[in-house]
């Protein structure tokens, strides 16, 4: 299924920043744009779908059009609710800075309700539950204590709104640095815990869930810049808690297990695999049974699943091959 349209809260978010960004820094790649891109998807989490960096850049596009300052012709086409929000508040920016800064407040509000629902539900990484004092603290400690007291600057943004593991794992590196102390000890547990989250999770910078690459195709040209748009199955993060529930954290294939051979911090790692693969020509919604339809593997084995493009091998054929070669 397709993204539904943009919403007005959406574009109110993409305007602001729209107004703080120079028109030929307005590309898939600017940090910002990512950002906000994090922020969106953040913000339709719950709703099974995410707005890409690309589609960010393109709504920009949209509004280049309606924008008398800009010199070029910007995106051909666009909606009747952009138009609206760029009259409310084109000579208004005041207060869109006010309504923008609310809205993304309530985003990270939402995304630290998640975090601290999800350390009460599983506990440390040997299973053993948190004290309440203890999640309270950590829900707070990411959102602004442990950047402050790592001196580390991600451009005014809130660890919460981080949904990719490589800039989390360059940001945890970071944390080793400078004098040790126990308060910088318990900040790392805590950051820790965040990172365990965000895999738990399993959303990372290209938006897709399950470790499973999404498609895509051109859409429009701007200039002499292609533009492109991502496209991907809807997944429900859901299902892979309740996979990894009933079938474990133990890869189906080769037995490699995260937590027996990174020790805590591989403790409850896994990927899942749908035997029969999402997306392609049909667009239908589908029921999936995460006991029928679901299955762990290891980081390995998923990408030799999918090695070539167009064939998914089923568990038995990737058994074959690796006692073959064995």
């Amino acid at each position: 299924m397709r993204n539904p349209p943009w919403n007005r809260e959406e574009l109110i978010l993409a305007l602001d920043l729209y107004f703080k960004i120079d028109y030929g820094l307005m590309h898939g790649t600017h940090p910002k744009i990512k950002a906000l891109s994090n922020l969106l998807s953040l913000k339709n989490e719950g709703n099974g779908f995410s707005r890409s960096a690309s589609s960010v850049s393109l709504k920009f596009a949209n509004f280049k059009r309606i924008d008398p300052n800009f010199e070029g012709k910007g995106m051909i086409g666009g909606s009747q609710l952009e138009e609206s929000i760029w009259q409310e508040f084109y000579q208004n920016k005041k207060e869109l800075q006010i309504i923008a800064s609310n809205l993304k407040s309530s985003i990270i509000n939402q995304r630290k309700a998640l975090f601290t629902n999800w350390l009460e539900k599983n506990g440390k990484p040997n299973g053993i539950p948190y004290q309440k004092g203890t999640i309270s603290i950590y829900a707070n400690q990411i959102d602004h204590i442990i950047l402050k007291e790592f001196s580390i600057n991600i451009e005014g943004l809130s660890l919460y709104e981080l949904i990719d593991l490589n800039e989390l794992k360059k940001i945890e590196n970071s944390l080793y640095d400078g004098i040790d102390s126990k308060k910088r000890r318990d900040l790392r547990s805590a950051f820790q815990s965040y990172v365990r989250f965000v895999q738990y999770s399993n959303v990372n910078i290209e938006g897709t869930i399950l470790g499973e690459e999404e498609d895509e195709e051109e859409s429009y040209t701007e200039g002499k810049k292609k533009v492109y748009i991502s496209k991907k199955a809807e997944r429900n993060i859901k299902l892979r808690e309740k996979a990894i529930n009933i079938h474990g954290t133990t890869c189906k294939v080769c037995t490699f297990n995260f937590g027996k051979t990174y020790g805590s911090w591989g403790e409850g790692f896994i990927e899942v695999h749908h035997l029969i693969p999402l997306g392609g020509e049909d667009d239908k919604i589908r029921i999936t049974d995460p006991k029928k339809n679901l299955i762990v593997l290891c980081a390995n084995c998923h990408r030799m699943v999918h090695r070539k493009k167009g064939i998914t091998l089923t568990v038995e054929e990737l058994k074959q091959k690796l006692t073959t070669q064995s």
